[in-house]
C-alpha cells in the first residue's frame, strides 16, 4: 500500500473538510460555501461515500483529501504527504525503504506459490481433506490463494535463498526467524497458510493454522514494515466492492469464517483475526460504509472480543470528536445519526462459519435483526455487576455512561439514560451529571504499603509506577497469575496500560499477548519490559504482586471515597434516604480498604 492509500484509508475526508470550513447535511452529503472563491450560495460538496469533494460555482475543482490539502495550503503534492504522514505519525517513504517493501511482497508472493504447490501436492493430502471437511471449496482454496507451509525446519528458507535472497531479508518479511543457537528456522511449519492482503491485494504477511493439534493453533507473521495486525481486516481485500455497494460491513473473527461467508454469497464479510478493533480497522471500513455489524463467536472469548471492539469503535469516534473543531462538533454529531454499529447475536454452539453452512436464512435473519450498541450493552452489561451495592452501581455507570454520552439522537440518548436510572435507582440529573463530567485524575493517595517502594521509586515519577510495575511482574514470571487478587480493568487509571492488562487477561500465553497488541500498546509493553529492575525470587514475587495489587485496589476504592466527599457535600441533609444512602456506600468502601489494609483479604499467599 502507497503512503497515500495509507493516509486516505485513516482520514475521513469529512472530519479533515470540516475543520477547514463549517458543513451541512444535505442528504446523503454536505455542503457549505465554497473556500476557494466568495459565494453567497453554497456550492461545495463533500460526499462522504466517494471520499471526494466538488465545488459546483466558480473555480469548478475538486478531488480527494489530498487535493483539498494541496488546494488550501498551497503546496504540492509531495509536502502534502509529508504534512499528513506527520500528523499521522507515518513516515515518509524513501526510494529504500520502498525497495524493502517491495522485496517483503515478492518474497511474500513465492511463499504463497510454494504453499499453494504443496497444498496440491501428495504432501498436502492431509490438509486437503481437512479444508473438505470444512466444506472450504476448491474456488475458494484457489481465490483466497490457501496453502500449506512445509513440513521440516527450513525449506521455506532454502527455497527463497535458492531465489537469490540474503537470509536476513527472508527474517525481515517474517517468513523465518533465528534462534539463539543462529540457526535459520521457517517461521510456519506444517501449517494451513492463510496469505493476508492489504487494500491494494498485495500479500503483506500470513495466519497459519495447526491442523496436527500443535500450539497454538494459530500463528501470525510477527510485525514487519508492511504487516501489522491491528491495522489490516482479514478479507478486505475481496469484500471492498460488496460492502462499498451494499453499504453495509460485516464482522467476524476467523479466517475461515470470512471464506465460507464469501463462498456462499455473503461477500460483505471481514474479519479482525481474532482480536478486537482498532481505530485504523474502524476508520478503515468507515471510508467505505456506514453499518457495521460484529458476528462474533457466542462463547464468552466472542463476547469479550464483542466488548472490546465495541469500545474500540467508540474510542475511535471519541477521537474524531476530539479532532473536530469545536464550530464542527455539531456537524460530526450530525453524521454520525447515519452511523449504524449493531450486533449480531449468534446461537451458543455456532460460529459463522457452522451457522452460514448450517443455516444461510438464520445468518440473514440475525444480520437482518441485529442489535443496536446499546441495547446489546444494556442486555449484556448489568448482569456482570453487583448493582444491589453503590460500588458495582458505579461501575455499570462508568461502562454505559460513555457509549449513552457518544449517542448523537438526543432522544435516543435520553431513553437509555432513563433505562440506566431503572437499573440503578440513580435519579436521572445525578446520571448526568455524573455521565458528563470527568474525573479528575486522583492525587497521590497516603495510605500506601511500603513494601517494594524502592523499587518503584527508580522508576520515572512521570508514569503511573503502579500500574506498570504490576504488568512488569505478570509479564516477567509466568507462574503469577493476572487473575489472582482480584484487580480489574477499570482499576486502570492509563488507557495503555488497561488496554495491555485486558488483552492479558484474555492470552494463554506472552506470545499470543506480543502478537495480538497494536503497534501503539506494543511499544508501550516494550518500555514497560525495558524498565531495569533486579530479579525476584518465588517467595519475593508472590509478595510483591500481593502488595502492588493491594495499592492499586487501595487507590481506586480510595478514589471512590473522594467522589462519596463531593457527593456529601452538595448532599440534602433533610432526607434521611440520601443519608442512609450515603453511609451504606461510606461503610462498603470502609470495608473494602479495611480488608486491604489488615491483610484480611482470602487470596492466596505467596509459597513458602
Amino acid at each position: 500500500m502507497t503512503l497515500a492509500q495509507e493516509i486516505k484509508t485513516r482520514i475521513d475526508i469529512v472530519d479533515l473538510i470540516s475543520g477547514h470550513v463549517p458543513l451541512e447535511r444535505s442528504g446523503r452529503n454536505f455542503k457549505a460555501a465554497c473556500p476557494f472563491h466568495d459565494e453567497k450560495t453554497a456550492s461545495f460538496f463533500v460526499f462522504p461515500e466517494k471520499q471526494t469533494w466538488r465545488c459546483f460555482g466558480a473555480c469548478a475543482d475538486g478531488g480527494d483529501l489530498l487535493s483539498f490539502v494541496m488546494k488550501a495550503d498551497n503546496i504540492d503534492f509531495s509536502q502534502t504527504l509529508g504534512k499528513l504522514a506527520d500528523q499521522l505519525g507515518l513516515k515518509m517513504p524513501s526510494r529504500t525503504s520502498i525497495n524493502e517493501d517491495n522485496k517483503i511482497y515478492e518474497l511474500n508472493d513465492l511463499a504463497v506459490s510454494l504453499f499453494q504447490d504443496i497444498l496440491n501436492s501428495e504432501e498436502g493430502s492431509h490438509a486437503r481433506e481437512y479444508l473438505r471437511n470444512r466444506n472450504i471449496k476448491q474456488t475458494s482454496q484457489s481465490s483466497f490463494q490457501i496453502g500449506l507451509s512445509p513440513n521440516g525446519r527450513d525449506r521455506l528458507v532454502l527455497y527463497l535463498h535458492g531465489k537469490g535472497y540474503a537470509h536476513q531479508e527472508i527474517i525481515d518479511a517474517g517468513l523465518a526467524t533465528r534462534s539463539s543457537d543462529g540457526q535459520i528456522r521457517d517461521m510456519f511449519q506444517k501449517r494451513i497458510m492463510f496469505p493476508i492482503h492489504n487494500a491494494s491485494g498485495q500479500i503483506t504477511g500470513f495466519g497459519g493454522r495447526s491442523i496436527d493439534n500443535t500450539n497454538p493453533k494459530y500463528i501470525n507473521t510477527p510485525k514487519s514494515k508492511v504487516f501489522d495486525k491491528g491495522a489490516l481486516l482479514y478479507g478486505l481485500y475481496f469484500a471492498r466492492n460488496s460492502i462499498a455497494t451494499s453499504k453495509q460491513a460485516i464482522i467476524v473473527e476467523g479466517y475461515l469464517d470470512v471464506i465460507t461467508a464469501h463462498q456462499n454469497d455473503f461477500q460483505n464479510v471481514v474479519a479482525s483475526m481474532g482480536t478486537a478493533l482498532t481505530d485504523q480497522q474502524v476508520k478503515a471500513l468507515r471510508s467505505l460504509s456506514s453499518d457495521f455489524i460484529l458476528a462474533l463467536d457466542p462463547d464468552n472469548a466472542g463476547k469479550e472480543a464483542t466488548l472490546r471492539s465495541l469500545e474500540s469503535s467508540w474510542h475511535a469516534m471519541q477521537i474524531d470528536i476530539l479532532r473536530a473543531g469545536r464550530n464542527n462538533r455539531v456537524v460530526f454529531q450530525q453524521r454520525h445519526l447515519n452511523v449504524s454499529l449493531k450486533v449480531a447475536e449468534l446461537p451458543v454452539g455456532q460460529d459463522p462459519d457452522a451457522l452460514i453452512q448450517s443455516n444461510p436464512a438464520e445468518w440473514e435473519r440475525l444480520i437482518k435483526e441485529s442489535t443496536t450498541i446499546l441495547d446489546y450493552l444494556f442486555k449484556t452489561l448489568p448482569d456482570r455487576y453487583d448493582t444491589s451495592n453503590d460500588n458495582g452501581k458505579l461501575m455499570l455507570v462508568d461502562s454505559l455512561g460513555p457509549f449513552i454520552k457518544t449517542e448523537a439522537n438526543p432522544f435516543t440518548q435520553r431513553k437509555y439514560l432513563h433505562l440506566l436510572s431503572e437499573i440503578t435507582y440513580i435519579d436521572e440529573v445525578d446520571l448526568q451529571k455524573h455521565i458528563w463530567q470527568p474525573l479528575k485524575n486522583n492525587q497521590n493517595i497516603k495510605r500506601e504499603s511500603n513494601t517494594s517502594n524502592n523499587t518503584i521509586n527508580r522508576i520515572d515519577s512521570k508514569r503511573d509506577v503502579l500500574e506498570e510495575y504490576y504488568i512488569f511482574l505478570l509479564m516477567n514470571y509466568p507462574d503469577l497469575s493476572p487473575q489472582e487478587h482480584n484487580v480489574s480493568p477499570d482499576m486502570f487509571e492509563q488507557t495503555e496500560n488497561r488496554g495491555i492488562f485486558t488483552n492479558l487477561l484474555t492470552c494463554s500465553t506472552i506470545d499470543e499477548l506480543k502478537n495480538d497488541l497494536i503497534e501503539d500498546l506494543a511499544s508501550h509493553l516494550d518500555s514497560i519490559m525495558s524498565m531495569e529492575i533486579p530479579q525476584l525470587d518465588i517467595k519475593e514475587r508472590f509478595k510483591s504482586l500481593k502488595d502492588i495489587a493491594n495499592r492499586l485496589k487501595a487507590r481506586f476504592f480510595t478514589l471512590q471515597e473522594q467522589i462519596l466527599l463531593e457527593q456529601l457535600n452538595n448532599a440534602d441533609w433533610t432526607s434521611e434516604n440520601i443519608i442512609d444512602l450515603h453511609l451504606t456506600q461510606t461503610q462498603h468502601i470502609n470495608h473494602q480498604l479495611r480488608q486491604i489494609y489488615s491483610g484480611g483479604n482470602t487470596e492466596r499467599e505467596e509459597p513458602n
